[in-house]
């Protein structure tokens, strides 16, 4: 017993390591973001709107091309755990090439909106803001998708506070840039809506430079081996990439749309109802940064524990990585029950106070969400770990969007139409969590029955 509760510590501790790192990244991404809010806000309320639907528009195209290259962290540390380092090598090039691949129709999309937002919004100043800042942003978005790649690798060989450092000494650069492309000087007139994006894209080739710069400075371990040229095209690696990647990608979209897709169903609800969703996610989005690092965690030390054939490994690493989620989970989910409506003056002000009394309605439902997506999370990584992509694309579809009609049908009957949506979440998340759970566990005795018949002496195989 003692040397079990060792083994739980010591997968703890470097878990929790490999999270930490993640989540001061996810921090930093935000900072970068909460940046380009507060300087386009003096553009006017006009701008502000536009940016901020251009953002979602970026961010939904930015999941979709990063899904992909996320299939480098399973695969290069089931390479790493094999001993196999030609391999891993050409994972981590085949997940940059990979990631300039698909990057490139992303770019496309973003620079192709305009029709898409007039047609939505009308002209006028929002739509052009948005359009200005779309056509700014889309020149950074293969720099952003190739960093991801990088951390991907990164996470799989146990490096990322390289890439971690990286996303740290941006946050000043863009925070220079962005005022002084937005609002103009030194020469340079100001560009309004265009600058914020040429900000954020500038930030991003940076980003990418100074991950260059560190890692051929530091060329020790297995992420500079694996980045140092020649670089290969490995057709196969990169076809195992895409084929991976390509649900992961359809999986973070699903998941990541979910709440925005219900706040156009609050629409007909009236703006009080949109308001209180939208302030529930924005404060579920910012407690979930400090779980998704265990899905990147349990990713990387369940494909390693693979590689090397040791399922029972895999199964602690996993395990162990959604009980630590879920600790953390249910610390934020308290501090949402405990004071929700202190929360919501926090990130509203001095608004109606019945604005703020309907988002703090929101808040104890949407700790039980909180908390779920805990566990998803980690156990998602963990399946993602063991390459299982298309069983956890299902169960997101059918659990996400297949209880969307419930939280309709409690929207409609119900006293409160954002708290019967938000129940529906809940409801879906239920499935979702119970179903990942089960397969996890399913994954898991498989891998442990494939080593059993590959251990076993060769003559009881062929008698039976």
């Amino acid at each position: 017993m003692p040397s079990i509760s060792k083994e739980w510590v010591a997968e703890a501790r470097t878990l929790a390591g490999i999270s930490a790192s993640v989540t001061i990244t996810m921090l930093a991404q935000l900072a970068i973001s909460a940046v380009e809010i507060l300087i386009v806000a003096r553009l006017g309320i006009h701008e502000l709107a536009g940016v901020a639907l251009a953002l979602s528009i970026d961010l939904l195209v930015f999941l979709a091309t990063l899904g992909v290259v996320t299939a480098v962290t399973p695969l290069a540390a089931a390479a790493r755990g094999r001993g196999d380092f030609e391999r891993l090598r050409r994972y981590g090039q085949g997940g940059l090439l990979v990631g300039l691949a698909v990057s490139v129709p992303g770019v496309l999309v973003l620079l192709g909106c305009r029709s898409i937002l007039v047609a939505a919004m009308g002209p006028g100043i929002e739509a052009d803001s948005a359009s200005a800042y779309l056509a700014g942003a889309a020149g950074g978005l293969p720099a952003w998708v190739l960093y991801v790649a990088v951390r991907s690798l990164a996470v799989a060989t146990g490096q990322v506070r390289v890439t971690t450092a990286v996303m740290l000494a941006v946050i000043p650069i863009h925070a220079a840039l962005a005022p002084w492309l937005v609002f103009g000087g030194f020469f340079l007139p100001p560009l309004g809506a265009l600058g914020a994006g040429l900000a954020y894209a500038a930030t991003g080739h940076a980003a990418l430079m100074l991950l260059a710069i560190a890692i051929r400075l530091c060329p020790a371990g297995a992420l500079g081996a694996s980045l140092r040229s020649p670089f290969v095209f490995d057709r196969t690696c990169c076809r195992e990439i895409v084929q991976l990647g390509v649900p992961f990608a359809c999986r973070i979209v699903l998941r990541e749309g979910l709440l925005p897709a219900a706040a156009f169903v609050l629409v007909p609800f009236g703006a009080a109802a949109v308001a209180a969703h939208v302030v529930a996610t924005r404060i579920v989005d910012l407690c979930g940064v400090f779980t998704f690092g265990f899905s990147d965690a349990a990713n990387a030390r369940v494909g390693h524990a693979v590689g090397s054939g040791n399922p029972a490994h895999a199964a602690r690493s996993a395990w162990v990585a959604v009980q630590l989620s879920t600790v953390v989970g249910l610390g934020a989910a308290a501090m949402l029950v405990l004071a929700p409506t202190a929360i919501v003056r926090a990130v509203l002000g001095d608004l109606d106070p019945a604005d703020i009394e309907a988002a703090a309605a929101l808040l104890p439902i949407a700790a039980c969400l909180l908390v779920l997506e805990s566990v998803q999370s980690a156990a998602g990584g963990a399946l993602s770990g063991l390459r299982d992509a298309k069983g956890p694309l299902l169960i997101a579809i059918l659990g996400g969007w297949g209880f969307g009609p419930l939280g309709l049908v409690l929207a409609w009957l119900g006293p409160d139409p954002a708290a019967g949506i938000w129940c529906g979440l809940v409801g879906g998340a239920c499935l979702t969590v119970g179903l990942y759970l089960h397969r996890l566990r399913s994954r898991l005795g498989d891998c442990v029955r494939t080593q059993h018949a590959a251990a076993r002496p060769r003559h009881e195989q062929v008698v039976q």
